[in-house]
């Protein structure tokens, strides 16, 4: 099996996240922060179609970035081609795949894929040991605490033990919660001395101090950030200590979002098509940029309707 990282390293992890995590976002991210791994939006599996997968999941799920390993993520159920899916996917040189289990939305709570699989877990173990006998790099989960009952999980944990995954993403929410309060990393740390295999803790880690305490609170293996990286992708080299763990402020903060954003906008000016589709992606990232000292200037930003504007507005 080919491991995702080094005997003894600490993972820092991009989260899927969908509508966001794009190949070009994932490459930006890479550059500046330098994610140890980096995951792919869900790849949609499709009952029925002539395609299971639809070829732009092929190409986001082929588009790796030198040096960074790449999880592609599925989402679906065995009865709905997902080994089939899988098995495509590793014929187009997929290595390592990740099992989505907590979506909470749309449809995926009420079928068996996302957050719905909670409703019937004893479908969990035979997909997943079909899954571990094609999947040549590691297999992985990543899910909820349940779907509204926080202890749901701990019944499924020996199931993911049985089919020998090589590590969990817990972000400790419901599936119900969807984003709403507080994810509770005391399940996570629960979790960590139950299981064989290693656990990543995943959700409200929005910078450094605060991945310290979940790690050490937690005694998680990893950490997987997702709207923290969205809004600072140097968080990873602050959770290293390469950078300052305190984002800067004013004009250096300024001018670090002005390079991301412009990277950004450069790239899916490549894989997207006309000013009103690229600049729809730039505002989904725009969207999880907080701080308030910026607001007028992205503000201006937001407003842009075509590409030359936005590109002027950042670099003004």
């Amino acid at each position: 099996m080919s491991p995702l990282w080094p005997a003894g390293q600490c993972p820092l992890m991009l989260a899927p996240m969908q509508g966001l995590s794009n190949r070009m976002f994932r490459r930006v991210q890479a550059g500046l922060g330098r994610p140890d791994v980096v995951f792919t939006e869900f790849v949609r599996v499709r009952p029925g179609a002539d395609k299971v997968i639809a070829d732009s999941d092929f190409v986001e799920a082929c588009a790796t970035v030198p040096g960074v390993p790449l999880v592609v993520q599925v989402i679906g159920a065995a009865e709905e081609g997902v080994i089939e899916a899988c098995r495509d996917l590793v014929d187009r040189g997929v290595t390592h795949i990740n099992v989505n289990m907590g979506c909470p939305w749309g449809r995926m709570t009420s079928v068996l894929a996302g957050g719905g699989m909670f409703r019937h877990p004893d479908t969990v173990a035979p997909m997943l040991s079909a899954l571990r006998e094609i999947v040549p790099g590691t297999l992985s989960v990543k899910t909820r605490a349940g779907l509204d009952d926080p202890r749901e999980l701990f019944a499924v944990l020996p199931a993911f033990a049985d089919a020998g995954i090589d590590f969990l993403i817990v972000h400790p929410r419901t599936v119900a919660q969807k984003y709403k309060g507080r994810a509770d990393h005391a399940l996570v740390a629960e979790i960590v001395k139950s299981v064989p295999f290693a656990v990543i803790a995943n959700g409200d880690v929005r910078d450094a101090p605060e991945a310290e305490r979940v790690l050490a609170t937690t005694s998680a293996a990893g950490l997987m950030l997702g709207r923290g990286a969205v809004r600072d992708p140097w968080l990873f080299e602050r959770v290293r200590g390469t950078l300052s763990k305190e984002r800067p402020t004013g004009d250096e903060r300024r001018a670090m979002l002005a390079a991301y954003l412009s990277l950004l906008l450069d790239g899916y000016a490549q894989i997207f098509h006309g000013d009103a589709q690229i600049l729809a992606k730039l505002r989904e990232v725009l969207a999880h940029i907080d701080d308030e000292d910026q607001q007028k200037w992205l503000k201006g930003v937001k407003k842009a309707r075509r590409v030359h504007d936005a590109r002027a507005r950042l670099l003004g």
